[in-house]
């Protein structure tokens, strides 16, 4: 637990949680409550007490700016903000900019595909796959499984389940509560576990914040990972509804699907 005082006063720049804006403060909170609440503060110290090496060799290992190998020939990594990225300019690192790292600024990029797989892992206990955007090949009339893609680990991590268990009890209270998803997801049939962000752009201070949204379902047996981000769509909030409609399609539709007929196949 971390006491939110506010102001964060150990590094000069004094960064503030955004509910001091509002006349308030988070008080004692926990990792759970801290990504439900969005508390900057509780990021800064925990980041502050790891160290940006810590911290980076875990988002490493996560696959954050890492390219994922999935089937792209220009698959880009993106970029993972810290002394090393920022030894290849010839830049210091300052111990300070590790506060912004930690909460997802600084010079971090990472794809849509990597965010999801990143979920993905913490969510099967460690195990990183490579993705793909194929399942399998079958044949017209689906009887036959013509190829599959096998599973394929790309790295492995020990993480405790009451580690996995912190992390989804607060991407619940997202979702429920008073989380801000929650008026997309409080009262949605399957139990699900998401997270809002904005991704600030400095390309146009006018414009409005990328808005991303990542989840998971169900909660309890998670079978789907959906990142989502809309372009100066503001927050993660605006972008829920979209999370929410593929979630509709996924288990709304799980039947066997019709055989394709010779009416709507192409014959070369």
């Amino acid at each position: 637990q971390i006491m939110d005082k506010g102001v964060y006063e150990n590094i000069s720049n004094h960064p503030r949680c955004w509910a001091l804006n509002h006349g308030y403060t988070h008080g004692l909170i926990n990792v759970s409550e801290a990504l439900r609440d969005s508390c900057n503060y509780f990021f800064y110290e925990v980041s502050r007490q790891m160290g940006i090496e810590t911290l980076n060799s875990y988002a490493k290992q996560l696959g954050l700016g890492e390219k994922t190998g999935v089937e792209l020939s220009g698959e880009v990594a993106g970029n993972l903000a810290g002394p090393e990225s920022r030894a290849a300019t010839g830049d210091t690192w300052w111990p300070g900019e590790t506060l912004q790292a930690a909460i997802g600024q600084s010079e971090q990029q990472f794809t849509p595909i990597q965010m999801a797989n990143y979920m993905a892992t913490i969510l099967n206990g460690g195990t990183r796959h490579r993705p793909h955007f194929l399942k399998q090949v079958v044949s017209y009339d689906y009887t036959q499984v013509i190829d599959e893609c096998e599973p394929e680990v790309l790295n492995t991590m020990e993480l405790r389940q009451s580690t996995i268990d912190a992390i989804k009890e607060g991407m619940r209270g997202v979702v429920t509560d008073d989380g801000t998803a929650a008026s997309v997801f409080r009262n949605y049939p399957i139990a699900v576990g998401g997270k809002t962000g904005s991704a600030q752009t400095s390309s146009s201070k006018a414009k409005a914040a990328h808005g991303v949204f990542i989840s998971f379902a169900p909660y309890d047996d998670p079978q789907i990972v959906v990142f989502a981000i809309v372009e100066h769509g503001g927050s993660g909030g605006n972008v829920a509804p979209i999370v929410r409609d593929i979630y509709d399609a996924y288990f709304g539709k799980q039947t066997d699907p019709a055989p394709v007929t010779q009416e709507n196949t192409l014959i070369a």
